[in-house]
Protein backbone atom coordinates (compact mmCIF):
# COMPACT_ATOMS: atom_id res chain seq x y z
CA UNK A 1 0.00 0.00 0.00
CA UNK A 2 2.70 2.80 0.91
CA UNK A 3 4.46 2.04 -2.99
CA UNK A 4 0.96 2.97 -4.40
CA UNK A 5 0.96 5.95 -2.97
CA UNK A 6 4.78 6.56 -3.06
CA UNK A 7 3.72 5.82 -7.01
CA UNK A 8 0.93 8.05 -6.82
CA UNK A 9 3.05 10.69 -5.12
CA UNK A 10 5.92 11.02 -7.87
CA UNK A 11 3.39 10.67 -10.96
CA UNK A 12 0.88 13.55 -9.83
CA UNK A 13 4.33 15.27 -8.78
CA UNK A 14 5.27 14.87 -12.39
CA UNK A 15 2.96 16.23 -13.69
CA UNK A 16 2.79 19.04 -11.29
CA UNK A 17 6.33 19.87 -12.75
CA UNK A 18 4.92 19.21 -16.44
CA UNK A 19 2.13 21.85 -16.38
CA UNK A 20 3.88 24.36 -14.80
CA UNK A 21 6.28 24.19 -17.97
CA UNK A 22 3.43 23.91 -20.23
CA UNK A 23 2.45 27.15 -18.46
CA UNK A 24 5.23 29.22 -19.14
CA UNK A 25 5.28 31.84 -21.98
CA UNK A 26 7.40 31.20 -25.20
CA UNK A 27 9.28 34.37 -25.52
CA UNK A 28 12.93 33.29 -25.53
CA UNK A 29 14.66 36.88 -27.63
CA UNK A 30 13.84 39.35 -26.75
CA UNK A 31 11.56 41.32 -28.42
CA UNK A 32 11.60 45.24 -30.04
CA UNK A 33 8.43 47.00 -30.79
CA UNK A 34 7.32 50.96 -31.17
CA UNK A 35 3.86 51.89 -30.09
CA UNK A 36 2.12 55.34 -30.83
CA UNK A 37 -0.25 55.36 -28.09
CA UNK A 38 -0.18 54.28 -24.24
CA UNK A 39 -1.16 51.04 -23.31
CA UNK A 40 -1.64 48.75 -20.16
CA UNK A 41 0.20 46.08 -19.07
CA UNK A 42 0.19 43.72 -16.23
CA UNK A 43 -1.04 46.59 -13.34
CA UNK A 44 0.76 49.45 -15.40
CA UNK A 45 -0.40 52.01 -17.85
CA UNK A 46 3.48 53.22 -20.12
CA UNK A 47 3.72 55.79 -22.78
CA UNK A 48 3.83 56.15 -26.44
CA UNK A 49 6.83 55.14 -26.99
CA UNK A 50 9.83 52.15 -28.02
CA UNK A 51 9.65 49.22 -25.95
CA UNK A 52 11.49 45.95 -25.38
CA UNK A 53 9.63 42.54 -24.16
CA UNK A 54 12.47 40.04 -22.85
CA UNK A 55 11.82 37.10 -20.72
CA UNK A 56 12.66 37.70 -16.87
CA UNK A 57 16.34 34.69 -16.18
CA UNK A 58 14.24 33.72 -13.07
CA UNK A 59 10.77 32.68 -14.18
CA UNK A 60 9.91 32.29 -17.91
CA UNK A 61 6.15 32.61 -17.10
CA UNK A 62 7.56 36.73 -16.12
CA UNK A 63 8.35 38.91 -18.86
CA UNK A 64 9.76 42.46 -18.73
CA UNK A 65 8.94 45.13 -20.55
CA UNK A 66 11.63 48.04 -20.84
CA UNK A 67 11.54 51.27 -22.26
CA UNK A 68 13.45 54.62 -22.15
CA UNK A 69 11.94 55.09 -18.30
CA UNK A 70 10.27 52.37 -17.16
CA UNK A 71 10.15 48.40 -16.60
CA UNK A 72 6.97 46.93 -15.87
CA UNK A 73 7.18 42.93 -14.87
CA UNK A 74 4.29 40.87 -16.47
CA UNK A 75 2.65 37.75 -16.30
CA UNK A 76 2.38 34.94 -19.64
CA UNK A 77 1.12 32.25 -20.59
CA UNK A 78 1.61 29.70 -24.03
CA UNK A 79 -0.53 30.89 -27.01
CA UNK A 80 -0.59 28.47 -29.76
CA UNK A 81 -1.19 30.65 -32.94
CA UNK A 82 -3.87 29.36 -35.74
CA UNK A 83 -0.90 29.24 -38.35
CA UNK A 84 2.75 29.95 -38.03
CA UNK A 85 3.38 33.28 -37.73
CA UNK A 86 5.36 35.05 -41.12
CA UNK A 87 6.16 38.40 -38.92
CA UNK A 88 7.12 39.55 -35.17
CA UNK A 89 4.34 41.36 -33.95
CA UNK A 90 2.72 42.33 -30.44
CA UNK A 91 -1.07 42.36 -30.41
CA UNK A 92 -3.55 44.63 -28.16
CA UNK A 93 -6.43 44.29 -27.08
CA UNK A 94 -8.32 48.09 -28.07
CA UNK A 95 -10.93 48.93 -25.66
CA UNK A 96 -12.63 52.36 -25.98
CA UNK A 97 -9.43 54.46 -25.22
CA UNK A 98 -7.70 51.77 -23.60
CA UNK A 99 -4.96 49.82 -25.43
CA UNK A 100 -3.94 46.46 -22.77
CA UNK A 101 -0.77 44.25 -24.77
CA UNK A 102 -2.29 41.14 -24.98
CA UNK A 103 -0.19 38.50 -27.12
CA UNK A 104 3.41 38.41 -28.46
CA UNK A 105 4.39 36.42 -31.71
CA UNK A 106 7.59 35.73 -33.23
CA UNK A 107 8.04 35.22 -37.38
CA UNK A 108 8.38 31.26 -37.51
CA UNK A 109 8.01 30.10 -33.73
CA UNK A 110 4.84 27.54 -33.21
CA UNK A 111 4.26 29.29 -30.16
CA UNK A 112 3.83 32.22 -28.40
CA UNK A 113 2.78 34.42 -25.68
CA UNK A 114 -0.67 35.77 -24.04
CA UNK A 115 -0.55 38.11 -21.04
CA UNK A 116 -2.89 37.31 -18.19
CA UNK A 117 -5.97 39.62 -17.84
CA UNK A 118 -4.71 41.99 -14.83
CA UNK A 119 -7.32 44.77 -12.91
CA UNK A 120 -6.40 47.31 -15.94
CA UNK A 121 -7.64 44.57 -18.35
CA UNK A 122 -10.94 43.41 -16.63
CA UNK A 123 -11.80 46.77 -16.15
CA UNK A 124 -11.45 48.65 -19.31
CA UNK A 125 -13.14 45.42 -20.86
CA UNK A 126 -16.16 46.13 -18.72
CA UNK A 127 -16.47 49.53 -20.31
CA UNK A 128 -16.80 48.19 -24.15
CA UNK A 129 -15.78 45.88 -26.62
CA UNK A 130 -12.75 44.84 -27.92
CA UNK A 131 -10.81 45.36 -31.45
CA UNK A 132 -7.51 44.33 -32.34
CA UNK A 133 -4.56 46.05 -32.95
CA UNK A 134 -1.27 44.56 -34.17
CA UNK A 135 1.89 46.47 -33.96
CA UNK A 136 4.99 45.37 -36.13
CA UNK A 137 8.07 44.40 -34.17
CA UNK A 138 12.11 42.98 -34.39
CA UNK A 139 13.36 39.67 -32.53
CA UNK A 140 16.76 40.62 -30.93
CA UNK A 141 19.36 38.07 -31.23
CA UNK A 142 20.02 36.05 -27.92
CA UNK A 143 23.19 37.49 -26.01
CA UNK A 144 23.96 35.23 -23.18
CA UNK A 145 24.89 36.94 -20.15
CA UNK A 146 27.66 35.94 -18.25
CA UNK A 147 26.36 35.31 -14.59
Amino acid sequence: MKSLIRTFTIAAGLFLIAGIQNASAQVTDPVEFTTTFPFTVGDGTVPAGSYTIRPDDDNPAILELQGPATTVFFEAQNKIPRETPNETEVVFKHYGDTYVLKDIWVAGSDTGAETLAAEGERHAAKHGSASEERVQARKQAHTPTND
